[in-house]
C-alpha cells in the first residue's frame, strides 16, 4: 500500500558476541546488530506484559443470574424440540475483509494523535519516557547485582563510586557481623544498624549526583532524536505501518460488519502493532543516539555508552507509547480492549 528512586533491579547480562567485540556493543548500528536490539526490545516487552495478563486475566466467577438465563433457554429449546417443532438455524453471514477500511481508519487516528497541533500528547509521553530512562539509568549505574565479572568490567570514576562498590559487595557480610556482636542494649544493634544504611544511603546519593549532569545530557539527546522520529519518521510511514499491522495480525478477516476490534482480537493486534513498532524504534533512533553520543565522548563514561545500546530501554519507551495509543484507539472508537487490559492500564496510571 501506498504510504506516505525506583525498585533496583540488575542489569542485564552482556552476552558472549558482545563481549568479544565490545565495538559492537558500544555502536550496535549494523543491520543485524539493530535486528537483534529490536527482537529482544520485543520479548522483554511480551515478558512484560504476560506477566501482567497473567495476574491481571486470572479466572472470574461466572455470573449466576447469567447461567440460569442460559440454562432457562436451552431447556426452552429442548422442550420445543420434544414438541416437534423445527428450529431453524440461520445460516451464517458470509465472511468478508475489511482489512482496507481498518488501515485507513487506524491510519487516519493515529495520523491525527501525531499532529503538531497535539502536542500535548507527546509532551506527557516523552516525559514519562525520561521518568523510565532516568529509573533505568540509576539501576545501571548502581549495579545492584555485583559479580566478580561486573566488578573486573568496572571503571571507577569517583572515590564514592569506589566505596559504594565495595560496600555493596560485603554488605551481607557487614550486617552478619553486626549482629553476630554481643549488644549490652538491643537497642544498640537496631541503632548500628540504621546508622550503615544512612553510611550507605549517603554514598549512593553522593555518586549519583556526580552523574547527573550526564543524565541531564543523555535525557536531551534522548528527547530530540525521539522527536525527530515521531514527527519526521514515524507519522510520515504510518501508511505503512497501518498495512503492515492490520495485515500480519489479520484482524480484518473473517468479520461480518463493523469496523471495531473486538477484545477477543485484541491480543493479534497488540502483538503485530508492538513488534512493527519497536521495529522502526530501533532501526530510526539507534544509530542517532550512538552517533551523538559518541560526539560528546568527553562527557559521558564508558558505562553510559553501554546503557543507550541497552534493549530495556526501547522497550521502555513501547510501553510508554504503544499502552497509551491503546487507550487512545479504544477511545476513539476504533479498539474494544479486554477487561484485563484495561485494569492494567489503569493500575499503571495509578487510576
Amino acid at each position: 500500500m501506498a504510504a506516505p528512586a525506583p525498585k533496583l533491579v540488575a542489569p542485564p547480562p552482556v552476552s558472549e558476541s558482545a563481549t568479544r567485540d565490545k565495538s559492537s556493543l558500544l555502536h550496535p548500528t549494523t543491520t543485524r546488530a539493530l535486528v537483534d536490539v529490536a527482537a529482544t526490545a520485543s520479548r522483554l516487552r511480551e515478558e512484560q506484559i504476560q506477566a501482567k495478563v497473567v495476574y491481571y486475566g486470572a479466572p472470574q466467577e461466572t455470573n449466576k443470574d447469567l447461567d440460569a438465563i442460559t440454562e432457562a433457554v436451552v431447556a426452552e429449546l429442548q422442550a420445543l424440540q420434544l414438541a416437534g417443532v423445527r428450529i431453524v438455524h440461520q445460516a451464517p453471514e458470509p465472511t468478508v475483509d475489511l482489512s482496507i477500511q481498518l488501515i485507513a481508519t487506524m491510519r487516519d487516528l493515529l495520523e491525527k494523535l501525531f499532529s503538531p497541533r497535539r502536542e500535548g500528547f507527546m509532551a506527557r509521553k516523552l516525559e514519562d519516557i525520561q521518568r523510565k530512562i532516568t529509573a533505568q539509568f540509576f539501576n545501571s549505574a548502581l549495579y545492584t547485582k555485583i559479580t566478580t565479572q561486573v566488578r573486573q568490567s568496572l571503571s571507577v570514576t569517583y572515590p564514592d563510586q569506589a566505596l559504594y562498590i565495595a560496600m555493596r559487595m560485603h554488605r551481607d557480610a557487614i550486617v552478619a557481623t553486626l549482629r553476630a556482636q554481643r549488644y549490652a542494649d538491643p537497642k544498640v544493634l537496631t541503632d548500628a544498624l540504621a546508622r550503615f544504611d544512612v553510611i550507605e544511603k549517603d554514598l549512593r546519593m553522593e555518586y549519583l549526583s556526580r552523574t547527573t549532569p550526564e543524565l541531564e545530557a543523555l535525557l536531551a539527546i534522548y528527547r530530540e532524536v525521539l522527536l525527530k522520529f515521531f514527527y519526521e519518521e514515524f507519522r510520515p510511514s504510518l501508511g505503512d505501518f497501518c498495512w503492515a499491522v492490520i495485515t500480519q495480525s489479520r484482524v480484518g478477516e473473517g468479520r461480518p460488519h463493523g469496523y471495531k476490534l473486538a477484545p477477543e482480537v485484541f491480543s493479534a493486534f497488540r502483538a503485530a502493532f508492538d513488534k512493527h513498532f519497536i521495529e522502526r524504534l530501533v532501526m530510526n533512533v539507534q544509530g542517532p543516539l550512538v552517533q551523538r553520543t559518541s560526539e560528546m565522548r568527553a562527557t559521558f563514561r564508558e558505562e553510559t555508552l553501554e546503557f543507550v545500546a541497552d534493549p530495556q530501554i526501547f522497550s521502555a519507551i513501547c510501553t510508554v507509547v504503544c499502552d497509551a495509543i491503546y487507550d487512545y484507539l479504544y477511545t476513539e472508537g476504533f479498539l474494544d480492549l479486554p477487561t484485563h487490559w484495561r485494569e492494567h492500564f489503569l493500575r499503571d496510571r495509578g487510576l
